[in-house]
């Protein structure tokens, strides 16, 4: 098969939006950002082109100066199992490896095997099984916020990741990153010597969105009843957050947080070994 795979241009917007028409229940977000991924500001937006017509496409985003992110991996109907997919995540890999940068990530649903099998397959490994939750918001007593002299411990205790924006998008969390949060009131701790901290993200759609957290086990459930303290506070419906360890779940099952969907979000990760100079 004549396959092609270039940077996309703002012309394949109408070949774009025809491959995704019926994906998803024609509900697919790739139209939506399409205009913004097509300027390449956040990373390379790829097209796969066959016979001069765009059948399948794939974005590589930027999250840091060392870490990249697979997502927008999309392939029209009629022209799956023609191993395009699988072009398009090798070029985006190569791409990668080539710019230098250090790990590679995506996520996907728990029962998406057909990209678990891929992943293997290019010598990514399950770095985290993520699952959420979400507890409605309720009267009490708010949790305290952290101060700066906090920031080191919290940042032992959410653990390496936070998420970005309200999706499946995660990357490394750094010291910067947490002192930022506490100095614009974002970070809640609980316990003594900070037994549980929780970085708060935007929130979106009514929730309180937390993009990092973890603790010791009865700090982190009383954090946690906090936060949905909090969010009724600011007049906010629920909390919403994504837990990875078996303490997590099971402060947040004690704290009263329930999982809104049966799958999880499988968090895969391609470590890449400096070449030598």
């Amino acid at each position: 098969m004549d396959l092609v795979i270039r940077r996309a241009r703002p012309s394949d917007k109408r070949d774009v939006l025809a491959a995704v028409r019926t994906i998803w229940g024609g509900h697919d977000r790739v139209p939506d950002v399409f205009d913004r991924w097509v300027t390449h500001r956040t990373g390379p937006f790829f097209v796969a082109e066959s016979a001069g017509r765009v059948v399948a496409m794939g974005k590589l985003t930027v999250v840091s100066p060392t870490e990249a992110w697979l997502e927008g991996g999309r392939v029209a109907p009629r022209w799956r199992r023609k191993g395009i997919a699988t072009a398009l995540i090798a070029h985006r890999i190569a791409y990668a490896r080539e710019r230098g940068f250090r790990v590679l990530r995506f996520s996907t649903a728990s029962d998406n095997t057909p990209i678990h099998r891929a992943a293997r397959h290019f010598g990514f490994r399950r770095a985290a099984t993520l699952a959420r939750h979400e507890a409605p918001a309720t009267a009490g007593s708010p949790p305290a916020r952290a101060t700066r002299a906090d920031a080191r411990a919290v940042r032992r205790r959410v653990g390496p990741l936070v998420q970005l924006g309200h999706g499946w998008e995660w990357r490394e969390i750094t010291g910067r990153d947490v002192r930022s949060a506490i100095a614009r009131g974002r970070v809640f701790v609980s316990g003594e010597g900070v037994g549980a901290a929780a970085v708060l993200g935007d929130r979106y759609e009514g929730s309180l969105m937390v993009a990092a957290v973890g603790g010791r086990a009865r700090a982190l459930t009383d954090l946690l009843v906090g936060l949905r303290t909090e969010a009724k506070r600011r007049g906010l419906d629920d909390v919403s957050l994504y837990v990875s360890s078996a303490t997590d779940r099971r402060a947040a099952r004690s704290a009263g947080y329930r999982k809104p969907w049966s799958g999880e979000t499988y968090l895969f990760e391609k470590r890449f070994t400096p070449r030598a100079v």
